[in-house]
């Protein structure tokens, strides 16, 4: 229509820009997206990478063990496990089967029967670690006899549990002693199970000859004294004394805070050391000699020649109370009474065990006076305060004698004897509530 303003046209056509558009939006988001660069990954970088995977399983396996979490390590096994066939039957058909790892194999095999055992699956571990043994692709699997031997132990299977240590120790190099001997000491433990102390002794015997341990020497003597052979005891507890025990501190060298832990390591040791040779002599005593104070004599000969002399005032208050068994109470106290001029410790312990003695004669004056000179030497001798408490009590001092009770248990809280005391001279003075709070915490098989 003439003079008409005509509408407004695109010279587009309709929906053709919006499509156009979304084409090109398509293709510059697939071109940002590919990158033409990069490369696939070969076959032989995805077996690399399934192997870091086992890897990884295995040790969050071997980690959780760690932390005690058995069950969820265990889980992290199998997986492993089942990974790593899935890794071998890759190689398989890809035709690289020689490219197998038997190591990787062997780890998550071993950690599997290891798991099993952590939890108390002794069949499933057992089962794991004979697959493993009988393989030959895995040479250095034999040693894992060990572990199956432990299992037979615990088992009380002590027969099977000998054949796998021997057949385990027959794979073990000769250089490996440490390996060998630990193996023999389970053995030795076995033949003692079994009562076969004859064969336990051989095993004990080569320990000793290679690389001798104060707890071997014990086992020995424990055995021989079974067989009640009386110059072998005195043989081994002669070789016991000769192992020797580094304990020379100026020895070690290294810094403070290391020397500290050193120190603390060869005190431990020497601890122990004196333990297993006090229990030896104490148990050979009565069976090497016809009389047991010639019998301590002669211990006390032995100490005096050996590294360990300073165990001869243990022996000698054992010997002292040797005296008191046979009654001859004179005897006793004059054989304490050599300690007077001996270190403090020592004498503490002989004049607690003199005035306990002048107790039992009714000698309360005596033994007062000692119970006196133990404390003087320890003020935290538990048992030398209940003996002045119970001279105390002879004395109708019910008060201070309680006192006395009160602070041995202070000292040593699970003191039997000054519970039982404390709770009777409560009685005594009339306090029955607390004489039957004291006789609840009195151990029930007392």
């Amino acid at each position: 229509m003439k003079g008409e303003s005509r509408p407004l046209t695109s010279n587009r056509a309709a929906k053709f820009q919006n499509k156009l558009g979304a084409q090109d939006s398509a293709a510059q988001n697939l071109t940002t997206k590919v990158d033409f660069n990069k490369k696939e990954q070969t076959p032989e970088e995805n077996f690399r990478k399934l192997e870091r995977e086992v890897n990884q399983l295995v040790e969050d396996s071997a980690a959780l063990s760690v932390k005690g979490n058995h069950p969820e390590a265990l889980e992290k096994a199998k997986e492993a496990v089942n990974k790593e066939k899935q890794l071998r039957r890759l190689r398989e058909n890809s035709g690289t089967a020689d490219q197998i790892n038997p190591d990787l194999t062997f780890c998550v095999l071993f950690n599997l029967a290891n798991q099993y055992q952590n939890n108390g699956m002794i069949q499933e571990a057992l089962n794991n670690y004979t697959q493993i043994v009988k393989n030959k692709q895995y040479p250095q699997g034999g040693r894992l006899r060990v572990n199956m031997g432990n299992i037979y132990f615990q088992q009380k299977k002590y027969s099977v549990a000998i054949k796998m240590y021997r057949m385990a120790l027959d794979l073990i190099p000769k250089s490996s002693n440490e390996m060998r001997f630990k193996i023999l000491k389970n053995i030795g433990h076995a033949f003692v199970k079994l009562g076969k102390f004859q064969d336990a002794i051989a095993s004990y015997e080569s320990i000793l000859e290679g690389n001798p341990d104060f707890q071997t020497a014990f086992n020995l003597i424990l055995c021989v004294y079974a067989l009640g052979d009386k110059k072998k005891l005195k043989k081994y507890f002669t070789v016991m004394l000769g192992i020797e025990v580094l304990t020379d501190v100026d020895e070690i060298t290294g810094e403070a805070t290391q020397n500290d832990k050193l120190k603390e390591e060869l005190k431990a040791r020497k601890r122990e050391a004196h333990k297993y040779i006090v229990d030896a002599a104490k148990l050979i005593a009565p069976v090497i000699e016809d009389d047991l104070i010639s019998a301590y004599d002669w211990i006390l000969e032995a100490l005096k020649a050996s590294p360990y002399a300073d165990v001869e005032s243990e022996i000698e208050i054992t010997k002292a109370l040797s005296y008191l068994k046979k009654k001859e109470l004179e005897k006793a106290i004059d054989s304490l009474k050599q300690f007077e001029k001996k270190d403090k410790m020592m004498m503490a312990r002989a004049a607690t065990n003199i005035s306990f003695l002048y107790f039992m004669e009714n000698d309360i004056k005596n033994a007062e006076k000692y119970a006196d000179i133990a404390i003087d030497y320890d003020r935290y001798n538990a048992k030398a305060l209940v003996n002045r408490g119970n001279c105390l009590f002879m004395r109708n001092e019910f008060l201070r004698s309680k006192e006395q009770y009160l602070e041995a248990i202070g000292v040593e809280a699970d003191c039997v004897e000054a519970l039982y005391n404390l709770a009777f001279v409560n009685k005594k003075l009339n306090m029955f509530a607390e004489a039957l709070q004291v006789i609840r915490h009195l151990p029930k098989d007392l």
